[in-house]
């Protein structure tokens, strides 16, 4: 079987086993760190493309444990190897520290890259090259050389303005349990990008998908409205007009933040939401809640009756935040 390492949005550690092995069949998991995941596989190299929560994969030349992972004796150590899987085209060798690129003497990179070219036949480019070989020397005291396989194909460039990632979204959707008799809202929906990967990723009986944006709302009808069990419709958040009572077994959602919305007190804002989101919901019904306003968001949660489950922090788009899970309670 190959070994190969995978990196992933930070904070979800706990969640990448099972996304692993429910969107990659087969795969065995080696050990998860932060941000990284390493794993054995033994289908096509191609199939990794699938596990579309990675941002880059490698295949795994060399691991390294201990004072043997510190960058210089990795470096020293890559320079004996005797054989290297093909490879075509060109090439350049990239170091990187607690995943930061790092310089190394120039002497030492030219006499790799020699090695590697003589290996396989290719030739260097540093600036547009067809493969790269890392060196990556992690704080756990763990380090790989490895090939580069492939980046993630949707980059924000890709996005609307504020859409959510799609691996965001599923390991979102992942917290809530869905099973199949399960009726899911999201109701600050935007472009759609939760209930996208409930839709594609997981059981469920209804997906009710709204937004108080008339265009938006619009969008996600031409897009959304023909699936199975699929309910668009242009509504407030703050009421969920239309909604019976508790009839909601989880609300998965990433509400305005205040940030660049026109929100006076986005804490007042969330307490109104909550209080929407105990009419809809069953008993011991679910919130899986995306927010950067991370003091407002927890502190309303709690006078509203919404007991933390669950919280782990992330980054998005380099804005530190936190995805909840939280539980309705009893009555207030």
């Amino acid at each position: 079987m190959g070994a190969y390492i995978s990196t992933f949005p930070t904070g979800f550690a706990g969640l990448i086993p099972t996304a692993l092995q429910k969107l990659l069949p087969g795969a065995q998991v080696v050990q998860v760190y932060d941000g990284l995941v390493h794993y054995r596989y033994g289908g096509k190299p191609g199939d990794l493309g699938k596990v579309f929560l990675f941002h880059n994969t490698f295949l795994v030349l060399r691991e390294f444990q201990g004072p043997a992972s510190q960058m210089d004796s990795m470096v020293r150590s890559a320079a004996g190897i005797k054989s290297l899987p093909p490879s075509r085209g060109s090439f350049r060798v990239r170091y990187s520290v607690k995943n930061q690129f790092v310089a190394v003497p120039k002497e030492r990179t030219r006499q790799l890259e020699g090695k590697i070219a003589a290996l396989t036949h290719a030739k260097v480019d540093r600036v547009s090259p067809d493969t790269e070989y890392w060196f990556l020397q992690r704080s756990e005291g763990v380090g790989f050389f490895c090939r580069l396989l492939g980046r993630r194909q949707a980059t924000e460039r890709d996005l609307h303005p504020g859409e959510l990632r799609p691996e965001l979204a599923y390991l979102m959707a992942s917290l809530a349990k869905l099973g199949r008799d399960s009726v899911v809202l999201d109701p600050f929906a935007g472009y759609g990008a939760i209930p996208k990967q409930v839709l594609g990723y997981f059981p469920y009986a209804m997906v009710l998908v709204s937004d108080l944006d008339r265009d938006r709302a619009v969008d996600l009808r031409a897009s959304l409205g023909g699936k199975r069990g699929v309910s668009v419709a242009q509504r407030d958040a703050l009421t969920l007009e239309g909604i019976p009572g508790a009839t909601v077994d989880a609300i998965i959602t990433d509400p305005p933040w205040g940030y660049y919305e026109e929100i006076e007190d986005i804490q007042v804002f969330y307490r109104g939401m909550f209080a929407s989101f105990r009419r809809v919901l069953k008993p011991r019904g679910q919130v899986v809640l995306l927010s950067a306003r991370k003091r407002e968001a927890e502190a309303a949660a709690q006078e509203m009756g919404f007991p933390l489950r669950q919280r782990y922090d992330t980054l998005v788009n380099g804005k530190k935040a936190a995805v909840y899970l939280l539980e309705v309670g009893p009555a207030l």
